[in-house]
């Protein structure tokens, strides 16, 4: 899909404004070059016996038509901007739209930086193509060939000589076109990666004062900064060039036409009201050619600016399907998940497989544990329940269904997750625990900050649950963060729970004492966790031990201890390191 055509369907919204404004603009421009020629007659009147009476009507004339074009290109440009900001708003809104429905693979390929500078400079200039790009374009061209009809009824010498230098700008224009676009792509991109880098010094800001690095990281964004002005420096060069180059071309043009005119003058064959008029068109003809450069910098920019939108909206994106309003039911005596023979990799495959030939099943109300060696696949299984990676065709069934036939809103109203990195928004406890429901609800977030043992350090806080916590919750703990994002996955009452080791910078007895009450109130909730404290596992129904992406053991956790295996070595070693660190 090329980049204006893009344009169509937004633009096709606003087609009766556009035509408005384009005929407004038209019949404005009229006006406009209509008052030059009212100028002649009443210059060369002024000779004549009824010389006052032409000059009265003349001036009245003029001073209407300077009324009708003042108030038609008023209401036109409005018309246009407007429309263009309207189209600016619908293309932010369906990019915002796609992009968060993009799978998670693509933000693991592509910077925020860079999705944040497409969302706003990208956009920013594609309003300059479609407003004052598109409102400049018509006024002028309909202005500029006006203008040159009047022209040659006055003289048509005359105005062969104001245009012989129009090749030469046709020429320059193409040549600044091509090299604009290239450069004008590559600063985009070079600014795209300087965003990126800042955005990624800002959000790990801790660490880079935790270790001093703040001198290497001004040197790092220093290479980024220089690389985007060298590009932009080019760039303007290049724009400087041209707006020199039209504008030395267009006086020549100017002098030479006076040159010729005054002659004509002197000599009879032109009137002093042609004179007069012929250089009020030339000076019509002068800003037209002279915005030329400036118009093709601002399309060129918008389409390289469509270009870097549609490379996003190209993108597949995971399923739309609308919400349901009640949840199928799947079979009854269906697992609420079934796994067989799942074998999965990342991405193209280079790390290897990731899990190899896994399969178990989950009751609906049961709790399970997942435990292993750091990367064996416990975090790979857990996003793969929630389709957060594609999922191998038959390999997982929800309910009794292929989970990739479950739509992504069910599937995920469902499912609560809770992933090793806390994410949290820049508002208060509470908007931050009901962040998955449809509405505030105080008293379900205040039950659930009470279950993730949260509630006296939050009652603490000078704003109890309204505190606003700062950007990516700044101003709580490591373990303040994760239970309030446990808070928020019990706030969401879905069936089935996934915790991906959420509760590592809490405490062993915090930890156990969450466990217990998630035990006590889990009323038919499933419960899938994963973690490296084998004290948490004794409550469960079943533990699964993965090692090198197998299950290679599966049961209780009494059962798993009389076994000589991989859960009975992790368990041996963990308690161990848990004496030392008690006689220590």
């Amino acid at each position: 899909m090329t980049p204006l055509s893009r344009l169509r369907p937004y633009l096709a919204r606003h087609a009766a404004v556009c035509t408005f404004s384009a005929a407004g603009l038209l019949v404005a421009a009229l006006c406009g070059v209509l008052i030059p020629w009212l100028t002649r007659d009443a210059i060369d009147g002024l000779s004549m016996p009824d010389g006052e009476a032409r000059l009265v009507r003349a001036v009245a004339s003029i001073l209407l038509l300077a009324t009708i074009h003042g108030v038609l290109r008023w209401l036109s440009r409005r018309g246009l901007l407007v429309a263009a900001r309207r189209v600016e708003q619908s293309i932010r809104r369906d990019v915002f739209t796609h992009v968060v429905r993009l799978p998670l693979a693509f933000f693991a390929r592509i910077p925020t930086g860079d999705v944040m500078s497409r969302m706003t400079n990208d956009l920013g200039a594609i309003w300059l193509f479609l407003g004052p790009g598109v409102l400049m374009l018509m006024g002028t061209v309909v202005s500029w060939f006006l203008a040159v009809g009047f022209m040659f009824r006055i003289s048509v010498t005359l105005t062969l000589a104001a245009l012989a230098a129009a090749p030469l700008v046709v020429l320059a224009s193409r040549e600044y076109g091509r090299r604009f676009h290239i450069q004008h792509r590559n600063s985009q991109q070079s600014l795209s990666a300087m965003n990126a880098a800042l955005h990624e010094d800002i959000s790990g800001i801790r660490l880079v004062k935790a270790y001093g690095l703040e001198a290497e990281m001004e040197s790092r964004f220093a290479v980024s900064a220089r690389d985007y002005y060298s590009r932009s420096v080019a760039l303007s060069r290049t724009s400087a060039t041209f707006h020199a180059l039209i504008g030395l071309i267009s006086g020549l043009a100017v002098a030479i036409v006076l040159l010729l005119a005054g002659r004509q003058v002197i000599r009879g064959e032109l009137t002093p009201g042609g004179f007069v008029a012929f250089n009020a068109y030339l000076a019509m003809l002068s800003f037209p050619t002279m915005a030329l450069g400036w118009v093709i910098n601002l399309f060129q920019r918008g389409a390289a600016a469509l270009g870097r939108i549609g490379e996003f909206m190209d993108q597949a994106r995971e399923g739309t399907e609308a919400i349901p309003a009640a949840l199928a039911p799947g079979r009854a005596d269906a697992p609420m998940i079934e796994v067989r023979n799942l074998s999965f990799s990342f991405g193209d495959g280079e790390r290897g497989e990731v899990l190899r030939d896994v399969s178990f099943s989950i009751r609906a109300g049961e709790v399970v544990g997942l435990v292993g060696k750091t990367g064996s696949g416990k975090s790979a299984l857990l996003s793969l329940l929630l389709r957060l990676q594609p999922v191998p065709a038959g390999a997982v069934r929800f309910r009794g269904r292929d989970i990739n036939e479950v739509p992504l809103p069910e599937l995920r109203r469902s499912v609560s997750f809770v992933g090793q990195d806390p994410f949290l928004f820049s508002d208060s406890i509470l908007e931050n625990v009901c962040y998955g429901m449809a509405g505030v609800d105080r008293e379900a977030a205040q039950d659930a900050i009470a279950r993730a043992r949260l509630a006296e350090e939050v009652a603490g806080m000078q704003g109890g649950i309204d505190t606003v916590i700062g950007e990516r919750g700044i101003s709580l703990s490591g373990g303040q963060k994760q239970r309030v994002t446990i808070a928020r996955a019990l706030c969401t009452g879905a069936e089935l729970l996934l915790l991906d080791d959420a509760l590592s910078a809490v405490d062993a007895e915090t930890e156990q004492a969450i466990f217990h009450e998630l035990m006590d109130v889990r009323g038919g909730r499933t419960i899938l966790f994963s973690t490296h404290r084998m004290a948490s596992l004794s409550r469960c129904d079943r533990i699964l031990v993965l090692d090198a992406g197998r299950i290679v053991e599966e049961g209780s956790h009494d059962a798993l201890l009389a076994m000589d295996g991989v859960y009975r070595t992790l368990h041996s070693r963990q308690s161990l390191a848990t004496e030392i660190e008690a006689a220590t």
